[in-house]
C-alpha cells in the first residue's frame, strides 16, 4: 500500500507497519471507537493497532481484542497543552507509525500526529485541519449517528459510494492477564441471576430519579435476583440511597475501571442510565435495559442489539438539560422483568 507523506510524496505502507488510534476521552465514546478498530482490524489482519486513550479510560483498551497497547495522554480539557502534545509526538515518532485514525475533530486533536510525522492521517477536516491530515474527510454533519462519524473513517473510496452505515458493534473480551480477576468476582455471584445496577453517569442530568432504581433493586431481589450497584467510587451516596431501601442489594462500586469492567462481565443483565458503564455492558454482550431521558438516543444509543431502550414520552419538548421528562418507573419495570425472566 502507498500513501502520501507530508511533502506530498509516496511512500509505502508496510503489511505489518504499525497503526494508531486517537480516541474520544469519554468512557462510552472510547468504546464506541471500538467499531472502528474491529473494521481496520479485519481490513488489515497483519498490522499492529494501538490506542492512544485519556488516562482515566486508557484501562478499558485491554478489553479490545484488537489492541496491542494502549498509550494514556493527559491533556487538559479547552486547552493547547503544547509540551504535552510535543512529548506524545516525540513518544509516537518512535513507535514508527504508518497509519493514524483522528476521531475526534477538533484542531488540537490533530496536531500530536501531525508532529510526529506519521505518513497517512486520516480525520475530519473540522476546525481547520487540513494541513494537518493527508486523507482528510469532508462533511461529517451529514452522519447522524456518533457511531457513523467514527466508522466512515475507515471506510475506502469505493465503499463510500454506496454506503449502508451498518457497522460491526464494539465486542468485548476478558484479556488474560485478568482472567485470575473475573473468576474471583464471578465466585462472589452464587447461582442466582446476576443485574448489575448503574444508577449513576458521568452527569447528573443523565440519572433517573434514585428513587426509581431503589425499587427496580427491591423487585429484582423479590424475583430472586442478586443486585450489584456498580459504578464509581465517587457515586457513593447513590449506592447507599438504593441500599436504603433495598438492603439486599450489594454495593460493587470501585475506583478501577478495570474492575468495574469486570464486574459488569461477571453479571448477567445490566439495568442504568445513558452511561460508559452502559457502553461497557452493551459491548459484553449482556442484555441491558437502558434508561434514557435528555439524550439524543438516535444519535447516541450504542449499536449492541441486546440493548433494550427506555425513552420518555417525547409530546412535550425538552428544553434544557433541567427539562427532563423521564420514562416512568412504570414503563421500566416491564422491561426490567421480561429481561430478567429470560434469565430465571
Amino acid at each position: 500500500m502507498r500513501v502520501r507523506d507530508q511533502s506530498g510524496q509516496q511512500v509505502s505502507t508496510a503489511s505489518d507497519s504499525p497503526i494508531v488510534v486517537f480516541g474520544f476521552p469519554g468512557l462510552g465514546d472510547l468504546v464506541r471507537c471500538h467499531s472502528l478498530i474491529r473494521m481496520i482490524a479485519a481490513r488489515e489482519p497483519t498490522r499492529p493497532i494501538d490506542l492512544v486513550a485519556r488516562r482515566g479510560t486508557v484501562e478499558i483498551g485491554a478489553f479490545m481484542p484488537e489492541i496491542r497497547e494502549v498509550i494514556g495522554e493527559d491533556f487538559r480539557h479547552n486547552s493547547l497543552n503544547v509540551f504535552a502534545r510535543l512529548h506524545l509526538a516525540a513518544t509516537l515518532r518512535k513507535r514508527r507509525y504508518r497509519t493514524a485514525y483522528l476521531i475526534q475533530s477538533s484542531f488540537k486533536s490533530a496536531l500530536a500526529p501531525f508532529l510526529a510525522q506519521i505518513p497517512e492521517r486520516i480525520g475530519w477536516s473540522d476546525e481547520g485541519r487540513l494541513l494537518l491530515l493527508t486523507r482528510p474527510q469532508f462533511r461529517m454533519r451529514r452522519l447522524p449517528r456518533m457511531v457513523d462519524r467514527i466508522c466512515w473513517l475507515g471506510l475506502d473510496r469505493e465503499q463510500k459510494k454506496l454506503p449502508d452505515l451498518s457497522w460491526p458493534e464494539p465486542r468485548f473480551a476478558v484479556p488474560a492477564a485478568l482472567r485470575a480477576r473475573f473468576e474471583e468476582i464471578k465466585a462472589t455471584r452464587g447461582a442466582a441471576p446476576v443485574v448489575a445496577l448503574a444508577p449513576g453517569s458521568a452527569h447528573t442530568y443523565k440519572n433517573w430519579p434514585i428513587e426509581n432504581f431503589a425499587a427496580i433493586a427491591r423487585r429484582c431481589a423479590e424475583l430472586g435476583a442478586t443486585v450489584w450497584i456498580v459504578g464509581a467510587s465517587a457515586q457513593r451516596e447513590l449506592a447507599e440511597a438504593v441500599r436504603k431501601e433495598a438492603p439486599l442489594a450489594r454495593d460493587c462500586l470501585t475506583e478501577s475501571l478495570s474492575t468495574l469492567a469486570l464486574t459488569i462481565a461477571a453479571a448477567d443483565i445490566f439495568v442504568g442510565n445513558d452511561s460508559g458503564p452502559l457502553h461497557v455492558a452493551a459491548a459484553f454482550g449482556k442484555r441491558c435495559v437502558a434508561i434514557f431521558g435528555h439524550t439524543d438516543i438516535e444519535a447516541k444509543a450504542p449499536i449492541n442489539p441486546a440493548v433494550d431502550i427506555v425513552m420518555p414520552e417525547r409530546t412535550v419538548a425538552q428544553t434544557s438539560r433541567t427539562d427532563v421528562h423521564w420514562p416512568s418507573l412504570d414503563a421500566v419495570m416491564p422491561a426490567v422483568e421480561r429481561v430478567l425472566a429470560e434469565r430465571i
